[in-house]
């Protein structure tokens, strides 16, 4: 019995040590946060228009890849265009590709509140117009709301890399301090025939 007792106050101190060491290797490793794909400052230049270039060749499929026969080539009309001829079905499938390409769009960029407010807003004004019968046609035609999606975000692309790039030669160009003799300290001259003299033969600072 007294053996017996002895086995179990060993696997009970046995138990006590490992709870008080757990193993748990991974509980006390900080988890780093993942850095987000869509950024633009942490993006290369490279990335940059290689995902431009698939937006341009999307938006161009939707809106223009095709030209208007006797227009010498300045009206074009696209996917989403011809898929709009269908009455309310047509419109519907152009409204779906359209909001297509605006995700994709947020899903290459990370794009800010009030630019994503206004593809949506180009998106519905072509669909509500676009209902229009004829008249809905020729404004789908000639307004091309992918187009214009992908003309907001390039042009935030712009904004976002220039300034970022402003920062980063602004950090780089070091701040020179003048030195204390470029600083000339201006004397007052007596007014007069003698002030007269010194204002002529005093030269400029440089």
């Amino acid at each position: 019995m007294r053996g017996h007792k002895t086995q179990q106050q060993q696997q009970q101190q046995q138990h006590a040590s490992h709870g008080s060491h757990p193993h748990t290797p991974h509980a006390n490793k900080p988890q780093t946060p993942r850095a987000d794909k869509r950024d633009l400052l942490t993006m290369n230049q490279a990335e940059v228009d290689k995902r431009l270039k698939r937006l341009r060749r999307q938006a161009k499929f939707l809106d223009a890849c095709l030209y208007v026969p006797c227009t010498c080539q300045r009206v074009r009309l696209g996917v989403e265009s011809l898929v709009g001829l269908v009455p309310v079905i047509g419109d519907f499938a152009g409204v779906i590709m359209s909001l297509l390409f605006v995700s994709m769009i947020c899903g290459r960029f990370h794009t800010p509140a009030s630019i994503k407010s206004q593809m949506f807003l180009n998106v519905a004004l072509d669909f509500v117009i676009g209902l229009v019968p004829v008249l809905g046609d020729i404004f789908d035609i000639l307004f091309k709301a992918n187009m214009r999606n992908l003309e907001l975000i390039e042009r935030h692309v712009k904004e976002v890399r220039s300034s970022a790039q402003a920062i980063e030669l602004g950090a780089a160009v070091p701040k020179v301090k003048a030195p204390a003799s470029a600083y000339i300290p201006r004397i007052p001259i007596k007014k007069g025939a003698a002030g007269r003299i010194l204002e002529r033969t005093r030269a400029p600072a440089a």
